[in-house]
C-alpha cells in the first residue's frame, strides 16, 4: 500500500504553487503598474537589439538609475499634487531658488557661509515652504492651481537669478558630495534614496488616513467635502510636501553639479510631467501613486538614455518625449471629468 502522505506531497506542492501564482497574477494587475513595467521592458529590449547589447552593459544601467533618480524625486513630489486634480508648475522655480540658497549656505569661495549638513533640512524647509504658499493661494485665494503655480514659478526664478546675480557659485568640500555620488553594491546612492522616499509616500498613500483623503479629494472634491475631510488642509500639505522633494532634488543636483547656479531649475518641468503621465497618474486626479511616478521617470530616463546610445538628433528626442507625453494622456486621462473637450 503506498504511504499516503508521500503521495500526497506533489499534489499539495503543485496546488500551493498554482495558488502562489493565481494570488501572484491578481496583485500584479492590481497594482496599477503592469503596462508601465510591459512598457519598461519593451523599451530596454528595443535599445538592447539596436546597440548590440551594449544598453544592458552594467555600467549604462548604472548611468540610467542615477540619472532616473533625480526626475523621480521631483516626479513623486509633483505627482501628489496631480491625484489631487490639480498641477504644479513651480517645480523649475523652486528649484532653482533652492540651488541658489545651498550656494551660498554651503561651503563656497564667495563667503564664509558653511552651514554643514544643516543645508539639508534647510533647503527642505525652502522649498516646503514655497508648497504650503501654493497651496494657500490655490484654497484661501481661490486661484486656479495652474496660475497660482505658475506665477509662484517666475517669481522664485526672479528671486534667484536677483539673489545670485547670475552667477555660478562653486561649492568647496561639500560633506554630502560622498554620498549623493557614491554607490552601494553597484548600485547608485540616488537611487536608493529615491526609492526609500517613494517606499515611504506610497506606504502613507496606501495606510493612512491621508492617503485615503488624497484619492477621494482627487475623485470627487465636493463630495469629500460634504464627507468630513479637510480638503483645504490637505492640499496645503500636499504641496508642502511637493516643495519638501522640490527642494531635496535641488540640494541634490547642486551637491552633484559641485555648483549652484540658478539655471539648474530649468528644463524640468517637461520630464516631470513626462514622468507623471507615462507611469500611469491621471491628470484629471484621482488615480495613480508614488509607485507610478517612480516608474514613469525610469521609462523616461531609459529611453532618452537608449536614443543618446543610438546617436539619435536631439530634436528628434525632444520630439519623440513630446509625442510620449501626447500618448500616455490620452491613454490615462478620465474623460468623464473633462466635460465638453475645447
Amino acid at each position: 500500500m503506498p504511504n499516503t502522505v508521500t503521495s500526497m506531497l506533489p499534489h499539495r506542492s503543485t496546488s500551493w504553487l498554482s495558488t502562489s501564482a493565481t494570488k501572484g497574477r491578481k496583485w500584479f494587475q492590481r497594482s496599477g503598474i503592469s503596462g508601465q513595467l510591459l512598457a519598461l521592458i519593451i523599451v530596454m529590449g528595443i535599445f538592447t537589439i539596436g546597440t548590440r547589447g551594449k544598453y544592458l552593459s552594467l555600467v549604462n544601467l548604472q548611468v540610467i538609475l542615477s540619472l532616473a533618480a533625480i526626475p523621480a524625486i521631483i516626479a513623486i513630489g509633483l505627482h501628489q499634487v496631480v491625484v489631487l486634480g490639480a498641477i504644479d508648475l513651480s517645480v523649475e522655480g523652486v528649484v532653482a531658488f533652492c540651488v541658489v540658497i545651498v550656494g551660498f549656505l554651503a561651503h563656497n569661495k564667495f563667503n564664509a557661509n558653511d552651514v554643514g549638513l544643516w543645508i539639508i533640512p534647510i533647503t527642505a524647509g525652502v522649498g516646503g515652504g514655497a508648497g504650503v504658499i501654493n497651496g494657500l493661494l490655490n484654497t484661501k485665494l481661490k486661484i486656479p492651481s495652474f496660475i497660482s503655480t505658475l506665477g509662484m514659478s517666475w517669481v522664485l526664478w526672479g528671486l534667484a537669478v536677483f539673489v545670485s546675480k547670475g552667477q555660478t557659485i562653486p561649492l568647496l568640500n561639500n560633506p554630502l558630495r560622498a554620498v549623493v555620488n557614491g554607490y552601494v553594491l553597484g548600485i547608485p546612492n540616488l537611487a536608493i534614496i529615491a526609492f526609500l522616499i517613494f517606499a515611504i509616500i506610497q506606504l502613507v498613500q496606501d495606510r493612512t488616513r491621508f492617503g485615503r483623503y488624497l484619492y477621494a479629494i482627487g475623485g470627487d472634491e465636493v463630495l469629500s467635502a460634504q464627507a468630513g475631510v479637510k480638503v483645504h488642509q490637505t492640499k496645503i500639505f500636499v504641496f508642502g510636501i511637493a516643495g519638501v522633494l522640490y527642494g531635496l532634488a535641488a540640494l541634490f543636483l547642486a551637491v552633484k553639479l559641485d555648483s549652484a547656479q540658478a539655471i539648474t531649475g530649468n528644463n524640468l518641468l517637461f520630464p516631470a510631467v513626462t514622468a507623471v503621465a507615462v507611469g500611469g497618474v491621471a491628470l484629471t486626479g484621482g488615480i495613480g501613486g508614488a509607485k507610478n511616478a517612480a516608474l514613469g521617470a525610469l521609462i523616461v530616463t531609459a529611453l532618452n538614455d537608449g536614443l543618446i546610445l543610438l546617436d539619435v538628433n536631439p530634436y528628434a528626442q525632444q520630439a519623440v518625449n513630446g509625442a510620449v507625453l501626447v500618448v500616455a494622456v490620452a491613454l490615462t486621462i478620465d474623460r468623464k471629468k473633462l466635460g465638453f473637450i475645447k
